[in-house]
């Protein structure tokens, strides 16, 4: 596999360099983002302790796109002002592309001098650059070769999110060699995906095999898609954790549980099914999508089983949009399976992306004393061990509903609110019988576009928490918690 995908590579590039030797320059086009944003969401771990978590954000995302002869492309996507905690890493991994906070000071902990001591500074952090994505684009008269890193979005964004909205903090990429075949309305995308080329010498790299089947009538305003994933790991390139969470024996007592790691015996191969439908007719916009995850992890539980993947995510939305009247309308409606601790040999969760958020509080901050939507293994979950997380939180473990309303005053002006609702889909601790009512939030927004180009929104969230955040025997608390965030994208 690692021959042949280096061959193939090797050759587009080499077609695309012999394609932009006869242009004579290049023209280079900017575009991006500029946003700045400010949260405050008090109580977050619904107790009477009364935490408060609050911070202030900005990022730049520069994409420029060099054309180095017709049809030839090359695009990129620059990320500044990265935070190494929550962020981009100085090693690049990407954990968010959420930016920076306000407040980073040059002192790191051990200041030798007032130069990086932080009460005496007269300067703030440097900011660096990382590159999130960069690939080249060579169109011709039946279809598309791609090459590079390149991020990946699919239907509704619930399995694949590229990141493309303004306030979006998380992104999906891939390093691909891909021909998209185009047929009128229909295009058949096959993919050779490197996800970890380990070390050269060695048989432990991770590779995807992926087709994107597209069908979009601009006509009729329909649009249907399915995806076929599968990845396969070698056994040296399998580093899915062992801390538990996914094939771990749970034994001991709710409040004090045991878990018992697996054990690593094999490679990983993995599949991931995804369809989806998006209709616009008359005043009505509704969407549909469904991604089934299966597979062998390759660990293998304590009383000897292996351990499978079986999830399961859908999402749909309606929105109800007229043409000549100020108020409009929507719902938005999902089930995400999450994880039984009780069945060690299969990790049933299935986690949204976190760029997909139906509120303010609930499913996008990380709430609770426990980590109730078993969300863990995906970089989410809540308690004391991520209370300073920012909207790492996802959907998971969840049945929601969440209907909303929007009046617009004017082309500059709206107002807006929705309510959700959610129940959990298993119980997240081990015999504790925790009640699957996670309860109820309201959330008010203020929309404002003075100009075309920057948008200015202002939300408030109030979360009434259901008796599932007590945890059953735990006893937990479920005080109120509320939300305040204000946010302005600049796009150019």
């Amino acid at each position: 596999m690692r021959a042949s995908f280096i061959v193939a590579a090797t050759a587009c590039l080499g077609f695309a360099t012999l394609a932009s030797g006869t242009a004579h320059a290049a023209d280079v086009t900017w575009g991006g983002t500029y946003r700045v944003e400010a949260v405050k969401v008090s109580n977050p771990e619904l107790s009477s302790a009364k935490s408060n978590k609050s911070y202030l954000l900005h990022h730049l995302v520069l994409a420029p796109k060099i054309i180095a002869a017709d049809g030839l492309t090359i695009y990129s996507r620059l990320d500044l002002f990265n935070n190494a905690g929550f962020g981009i890493t100085p090693t690049g991994q990407i954990n968010s592309v959420a930016g920076d906070t306000f407040g980073s000071g040059p002192g790191a902990g051990a200041a030798t001098n007032f130069n990086d001591s932080n009460p005496m500074s007269r300067t703030q952090r440097a900011g660096m650059l990382a590159v999130s994505s960069l690939y080249v684009s060579w169109a011709q008269e039946f279809g598309q070769l791609i090459v590079g890193r390149t991020p990946v979005e699919f239907g509704l964004g619930l399995a694949f999110n590229a990141g493309n909205g303004l306030f979006d903090h998380f992104i999906d990429t891939k390093d691909i060699v891909g021909y998209k075949l185009v047929f009128g309305n229909l295009s058949v995308f096959p993919m050779i995906g490197k996800v970890n080329e380990g070390n050269v010498g060695d048989e432990d790299d991770i590779n995807d095999y992926l087709v994107n089947i597209q069908y979009d009538n601009p006509e009729s305003d329909l649009s249907l898609g399915a995806i076929y994933q599968m990845r396969v790991a070698t056994f040296g390139g399998n580093d899915l954790p062992l801390g538990g969470d996914i094939g771990g024996t749970v034994s001991g007592t709710p409040a004090a549980p045991v878990v018992t790691p697996p054990t690593r015996v094999d490679g990983s191969k993995s599949t991931l099914y995804g369809i989806y439908a998006k209709r616009t007719t008359g005043d009505f916009h509704i969407g549909l999508e469904a991604d089934v995850l299966s597979g062998d992890t390759g660990l293998r539980t304590a009383g000897g089983q292996g351990v499978g993947l079986n999830g399961l995510g859908i999402a749909g939305e309606i929105g109800w949009r007229p043409q000549d009247r100020k108020l409009s309308g929507g719902l938005k409606a999902g089930f995400a399976t999450g994880d039984d601790p009780g069945t060690p040999d299969t990790f049933e969760g299935f986690a949204f992306s976190k760029n997909y958020d139906v509120a303010l509080l609930m499913f996008n901050h990380p709430l609770g004393q426990r980590d109730f939507l078993r969300t863990s293994s995906w970089g989410g979950g809540a308690g004391a061990n991520n209370r300073n997380a920012i909207d790492s939180e996802a959907i998971s473990n969840a049945i929601y509903v969440a209907p909303s309303l929007q009046y617009t005053s004017n082309d500059k002006l709206s107002f807006g609110g929705t309510f959700i609702y959610g129940i959990l889909n298993k119980d997240p601790i081990a015999g504790a019988g925790t009640d699957k009512n996670l309860g109820f939030e309201l959330d008010l927004n203020v929309t404002w576009k003075p100009y075309e180009r920057l948008t200015w929104i202002t939300e408030a969230g109030a979360l009434f928490p259901g008796a599932a955040w007590q945890g059953g025997s735990l006893g937990l608390e479920k005080s109120f918690a509320y939300g305040l965030v204000t946010k302005a994208a600049i796009s150019f």
